[in-house]
């Protein structure tokens, strides 16, 4: 590819940089017994946004009892000893209140967004939920039939049999092979005495973090903290150190044969993590290679309209390439080739800096609502290396130039695991396990 398509490229990012509205930088406290928390006071946002994160995520759990705090966080949301799941749906709806949970790979989260004329009543029912849960069998039997809807339906689409094959064969002998949301036999075998008994060693406030965004002051906000979470034990939780990914030296491929209209193709590479200095210009090349992927495979080639490359933000990182296609070899070469491009090319500097500034006015445009914020401040104290960068990551993503782009694909773009569904006719595992 030539260097002027990239400019090309280039041009299709650039969009004007809005305003962002003026407020009160980040702050932090921490409570007498150890809880940290992360404030953002947003004047004149009617909207309060209210996160609490449980550090580990899969380091917590094993193959027997994966999805535990996915099941038992649901499950809170049904009732509390103080109130009802009736009460409480009443109360959220009335108030206009959304809380809601989930389980991930380095955390699982409870999370709160309201009005601010409501702050008061929905912080009662978030720390309720979060302390006081009664764990109904009836209640756990509803929960537990969705999860294992939702597992049950994996096999239904390609796009979600890719997805787990490909993160299964790169999770191989590592904790992240035990998912947060759990597997159909995990997930059946869990009791309420399980769920009461992992929850009352779940509270303590060195595993947890609370951020918030909201046009809330902060001694209002540690007051609330304070009286709804001062009482819990400190603990002394530590999340062990991830390791390496262990099967990041070759790659492979895996086929599930069906007949389908088009073939689904999935590629998992190991990544730098969010704290490690290769993360910005990473996040660069693969900005352009999701650009290349849309010039080369769908406008120039029409070989696929889902040509997509991303990369994800987890304490053991990956990314992933994407593609649907009725020509599923002709296409991966094509996407092999602008992968070798970015490695085999330094890119004119004007056409970085171009790209640049279209990918941090999309980084803006993400950031514009309370929860989006409250979760970038958590993602860098988690795993960033602290909040504070989450401030300063703009500088480092202005810093990347084109040798930075060369060297992070020649770096990590390699050694992909994929998965495919399709008739095993249709690909040439010699062209997958090329890279």
């Amino acid at each position: 590819m030539k260097r002027n398509n990239l400019v090309f490229v280039a041009l299709l990012l650039i969009f004007p940089m809005f305003a962002v509205r003026a407020q009160d930088g980040p702050g932090e406290f921490i409570t007498s017994n150890g809880l940290k928390a992360i404030h953002q006071h947003v004047e004149g946002n009617e909207v309060i946004a209210v996160r609490l994160y449980f550090k580990g995520g899969a380091r917590n759990i094993t193959a027997e009892n994966a999805g535990i705090e996915t099941l038992m966080l649901e499950v809170a949301q049904r009732g509390t000893k103080n109130l009802s799941k009736s009460r409480i749906d009443r109360e959220l709806a009335r108030m206009g209140t959304v809380i809601e949970s989930a389980g991930n790979y380095d955390s699982s989260i409870v999370a709160m967004r309201c009005v601010r004329q409501h702050f008061d009543r929905s912080w009662e029912l978030f720390s309720d939920i979060i302390l006081n849960p009664v764990f109904d069998n009836k209640e756990i039997e509803l929960a537990r039939e969705q999860l294992l809807n939702r597992l049950r339906q994996e096999n239904d689409f390609p796009e979600s049999i890719v997805a787990s094959a490909s993160d299964r064969l790169l999770y191989a002998a590592h904790p992240y092979i035990n998912r947060p949301f759990g597997t159909i036999t995990s997930i059946s075998n869990l009791t309420a005495a399980d769920l009461k008994s992992y929850h009352a060693q779940y509270l303590k406030t060195s595993r947890m973090l609370l951020v918030a965004v909201g046009d809330i002051a902060r001694d209002n906000l540690q007051r609330k903290v304070e009286g709804s979470f001062g009482r819990l034990p400190e603990g002394n939780y530590k999340p062990e150190p991830l390791p390496a990914f262990t099967t990041t030296q070759t790659p492979e491929f895996q086929l599930t044969e069906r007949e389908v209209a088009t073939t689904y193709i999935r590629g998992t590479f190991a990544a730098p993590s969010l704290d490690n200095p290769d993360y910005a210009a990473t996040a660069i090349m693969i900005n352009i290679l999701q650009q290349l992927f849309y010039l080369e495979v769908r406008v120039k080639r029409n070989l696929s309209y889902g040509a997509d490359a991303t990369l994800l933000a987890q304490g053991a990182n990956s990314g992933f390439v994407y593609v649907t296609t009725a020509r599923p070899n002709e296409t991966i070469r094509v996407m092999f080739d602008q992968m070798d491009f970015l490695k085999r090319q330094i890119l004119i500097d004007d056409g970085v800096r171009a790209i640049v500034n279209g990918f941090l006015t999309n980084y803006y445009m993400k950031l514009e609502t309370n929860d989006a914020q409250a979760a970038r401040l958590a993602e860098y104290e988690l795993l960033g290396g602290g909040w504070r960068r989450a401030l300063t990551w703009i500088d480092e993503v202005r810093s990347v130039k084109p040798a930075d782009i060369q060297r992070v694909a020649r770096t990590y773009l390699k050694n992909f695991h994929f998965a495919v569904v399709g008739r095993p006719d249709q690909f040439d595992r010699a062209l997958f396990n090329s890279r």
